[in-house]
């Protein structure tokens, strides 16, 4: 009976350290190349931000959601975490880069992103996309919660990549 219980702890411990070890060698989707103009007519190639994690924040001036996640999103890049607002699905009056900038909030805001929302499959505001340095989306979310404890734990494992990095 002894035997039986060690063989029994044996395989479960085995299958723990399996499942322990796959996850830690996960694989991402990666972020295709996105060419975002932004809202002070300079352009943005997401190729030129390997080697950095940034969070991607599709967005409309008319969303409510949008502007309740909104101060949570410039916590985390005032952390040091870049932050930049991706718009979207816009009246042809709005401006995005004022809005935000009315607000107090000073990440960088992409506009005019119907295609590339388009070409991600991105149908609804907010959805967020936390991108590593590698370029692989990490966690994509439609919270609009911004105490969601995901947020935060997100913002702080891209940041701890930086931290790494560093030393």
């Amino acid at each position: 009976m002894k035997q039986l219980f060690i063989t029994i702890t044996l395989i479960l411990l085995s299958f723990t350290a399996y499942a322990q070890d796959t996850s830690s060698k996960a694989t991402y989707p990666k972020l295709p190349t996105l060419n975002l103009q932004m809202a002070d007519g300079s352009p943005l190639n997401t190729q030129d931000l390997l080697g950095q994690p940034y969070v991607l924040h599709f967005w409309a001036t008319w969303c409510p959601y949008c502007k309740k996640l909104q101060p949570a999103l410039q916590k985390i890049d005032d952390m040091g975490l870049k932050v930049i607002a991706v718009s979207f699905k816009e009246d042809n009056d709005a401006t995005p880069a004022k809005a935000l900038s009315e607000r107090g909030y000073t990440f960088k805001t992409a506009v005019k992103a119907d295609a590339i929302a388009q070409q991600l499959g991105i149908r609804g505001t907010p959805t967020t996309l936390f991108v590593n340095k590698e370029g692989n989306v990490i966690w994509l979310t439609n919270t609009s919660n911004p105490e969601d404890p995901n947020l935060h734990l997100n913002a702080r494992t891209l940041l701890h990549s930086i931290d790494m990095a560093t030393e």
